[in-house]
Parts: C-alpha cells; structure tokens; sequence
C-alpha cells in the first residue's frame, strides 16, 4: 500500500512509562498527575514518577498451557507415535474437526478447528484418533491439583490452560520468576506432558508471553520492556483481531501491534466499534481483567455432527435427549441451573438455526430439560424439508442455586433421582443408565459402557 494513504495518525505512540502496572487505573492516574503537573517530564522510572502515578504493586500473572493436549496425550499412551503427525478428533472418513494435532501435523498445515476430510488431504500420512474425553479430563485435573498448591488465584481458562496470579503470594516467594519455573518443572515431570508458560503484569502480556514460549518454552516480560515485546508482534497475535480485522488493518498498511500505535483511538473505535477500544488497550499491553478463580461458568452446550444426513424423526429426537443427558450431567457436576435452553439444527445446506426459551425456575434435571428441547427442535424440524447435519442444546444464564416457589409445594425428588443416577454411573460408566429413546442410537453408534455412545463432535464425546 502506498505512503499515501490518508489515516489519521497519531503523533506519539502513547505506549505509556514503563512504571505503570499496564492497567487503565493506572494509565488514569498517570493521566492526571501529568495534567497537575504539566511541567514535569514524562519518565520511564518508578523512582521518579509522580508520587500519585506509582502502583501500589506491580501484578505478576503466569499463563500456563499444555502444548498440543489431546495429542500429547495419545503420544505419552503410545509412545509409538512419538514424532509422528497426530490429529485428535476423528477418522479422515468422517465428520467433524480436528480438536487437536500434534506440532507434526501442524508442519502440513493442518490446524484445530479444520475439517478432517482437509486434513486428511493436508496430511494423508497424519494419524487420526477419535480420542478420549474422560482420560484427557483425569489429565487435566492433575494438572490443576498442582497449580493450586501454588496460589488461590488459579483461573482455568479451558482444560489445558490456566491464569496464576501469585501477587498476593509475594511473602512466599522470593522470586517470582524461579516459581514460575519451578511451577513449569513440576506440571511436566509430574504428568509427562511439556507445557509452555508465559510471565506478565496482566492477563494479556502473559498470554502472548506464553505465544512466544511455544513450545515447550518459558517467556516473561520483564517490567520496562513491555513497549519492546509488543512492538514487533504480528496483528494477529492480538486475541480481539480476527481474520476480517486483520484484512481491514493490512489495508491500512498496519501489519505489527507497533504499527497500531499511530492510530487513534477515535479512529479505532469508528472501525470496529467497542472492539476498536479493546484493540486500542491490548495493543498497549494494558488489561485490568482480574484472574477469576470461582465464576460460574457462562453456558454449557453439547452437540454432535452425525455420521450422515439424518430426516428420521425418531433418530433425531434420540439423539437430542443423549444430548441433553450429557448436558444435564455437566450441570449437576457444577451445581448449575440453567435459566436459558437453547436448540441449534443445521440443514444440509449448512444453514443453521436456533430456538430458545427463558425459563423463569431454572433447571438442571434431564426430564426437563429435554422435555424442553424437544418443543424447540419440533418448531424447528416442522418448518424444514431438509435432512439435518448437526444438532445441539445448550443451557445459560447459569446460577448456583435455584429460589423456591411460593405457589408450587417443593419437591427435590428429581434433584434425589439425577444424584442417584450418577452415583451408578461412577461405578459402573455412563452407558448403564440410558432411556429408552436414548438406547435407539445402539444402531448407528459404537457402545462403551464406561463411556456411552462414541458421538462425532468437535469436542469428543462428553
């Protein structure tokens, strides 16, 4: 693109001294201190700062994640496929995404989230695995019952990753960095899977931290070079610049977060809206986002891709109460109610649509749940005179407890009944407590006892 393109620019970077704890409080103050005092110069050291501007503390955050999970997992319990392309998710033949593939893979193009028939044509000596939810969950509880002896402040960020942050430990570690490290020694030897770690003030240059670390490896920030680790980082490394920001911001020559710098945030904010302002911040390495250690979670969702087009009526709503079983499931496990239900059917067009219903009581039982998921589906199926390809529910706006009516006498029989059938489903597997509509699916799909019915979906069978 040429030099003249006319983009308003600004005239300084406004990266902000190095002092600041890379949070907006502190970007405020300084702000203030510099309008009381205009006089005095900008600095980069702490010990001259304007007294109002100094942090009470500098945040120390470590993002962890293990490299390449699920595949790492398979490679650790066949050690025969050490070095060789692994993609998790499925059969080349099949349905589906890949969830995860191992840096081998990686090499051929092939990335998560792809559909498997790409891959296979990426990777036609790639190894495919359809993987194991329950063994990679027992993986990662280890890997948080080690974090946790570290630091309260854990926030798990998915089953692999996490957010430590270790201020409030300050007396306990004289070193915050050889913790970090110590932490990163002990995850690998303990579970056998090489893990990346990152080291920043805040979530964000902790998270890119950890980018920069892949794989295997172990970055940190150090305090005063956050404006010399941004610089020369790629757009897209920015979480909130997706492939259509990326195309807009290359059209206006922008192609390192240093060349963000020079826009306004006026200018940002009238391209992308409210995200503009998120880019103008992250860009800066600033992010006042607290580590989040007990949030309840913002939804849970199960849904599957089937293994052909599907117009059977039975066939489908037998597939949608698996679903909502393994769903109501996962809401007992995190002692949820759910106030919102939602459907999602895609036709074999690829059109997808959904409906959802507002539930005053929420709820987390199975019988009614599903009871009204089947109502949603039928809007949906009874409007279309395509076959299906993939259907889903999904549960939110989730609480921890549900209000008693005063107008209906209370009953906890449902509540006793799911606890009940879990109890048998820990000792004897998930497939030995189905419903009958549910047991329909014996003729489509490969039955596990402990596990249930072997779904293709994105996720693995959960």
């Amino acid at each position: 693109m040429s030099n003249a393109t006319t983009v308003e620019r600004a005239a300084a970077p406004a990266f902000g001294p190095a002092c600041l704890d890379a949070t907006p409080a502190a970007a405020r103050a300084f702000v203030r201190a510099s309008a009381a005092h205009p006089a005095a110069p900008v600095v980069s050291s702490p010990s001259v700062s304007p007294p109002s501007a100094r942090p009470a503390q500098r945040r120390f955050l470590v993002h962890i994640d293990i490299d390449a999970f699920f595949a790492a997992v398979e490679v650790l319990l066949n050690p025969s496929l050490k070095g060789k392309p692994v993609i998790v998710g499925g059969l080349p033949h099949e349905r589906g995404v890949a969830s995860t593939c191992s840096y081998e893979a990686r090499k051929y193009g092939v990335h998560s989230g792809m559909n498997l028939r790409n891959a296979y044509k990426l990777c036609p000596q790639g190894i495919f695995v359809r993987g194991s939810y329950q063994v990679y969950q027992a993986f990662s509880d280890k890997f948080f019952s080690i974090l946790h002896e570290y630091t309260p402040d854990v926030e798990d960020a998915s089953l692999d990753e996490a957010y430590l942050d270790l201020t409030r430990c300050r007396h306990l570690y004289p070193s915050f960095s050889g913790t970090a490290r110590r932490i990163k020694e002990r995850v690998e030897r303990e579970t056998g899977l090489k893990v990346s770690v990152g080291v920043g003030p805040n979530k964000i240059l902790a998270k890119l931290a950890t980018k920069r670390a892949k794989p295997a490896g172990f970055f940190e920030v150090e305090p005063g070079r956050e404006e010399e680790f941004l610089r020369d980082l790629g757009i897209e490394s920015l979480p909130g610049i997706g492939p259509k920001s990326q195309v807009i911001l290359r059209m206006l020559n922008i192609q390192k977060i240093g060349d963000l710098w020079g826009l306004p945030r006026t200018t940002l904010h009238s391209i992308f809206g409210l995200g503009g302002d998120d880019i103008y911040l992250q860009s800066r390495g600033i992010d006042s986002r607290p580590v989040v250690t007990s949030a309840i979670p913002k939804s849970v969702s199960r849904e599957t891709t089937f293994l052909e087009d599907l117009w059977d009526r039975r066939l489908l709503l037998a597939h949608l109460a698996y679903l909502c079983d393994r769903l109501t499931l996962a809401l007992r496990q995190g002692h949820c109610y759910a106030h919102i239900i939602e459907v999602k059917a895609r036709y074999s067009d690829f059109k997808t649509e959904g409906r959802r219903r507002l539930l005053i009581t929420p709820r987390q039982e199975m019988g009614d749940v599903y009871k009204i998921a089947e109502e949603l589906f039928l809007e949906l199926y009874s409007g279309s005179r395509l076959s299906l390809r993939l259907v889903g529910v999904k549960a939110s706006d989730l609480v921890r407890a549900r209000p008693l009516s005063l107008f209906e006498p209370y009953s906890d029989r449902q509540e006793r009944l799911g606890a009940a059938v879990d109890q048998v489903r820990e000792k004897y597997g998930f497939g030995s407590v189905l419903t009958m509509r549910e047991k329909m699916l014996e003729a489509i799909y490969q039955f596990e006892k402990k596990r249930g019915f072997v779904l293709k979906t994105a996720s693995l069978t959960r």
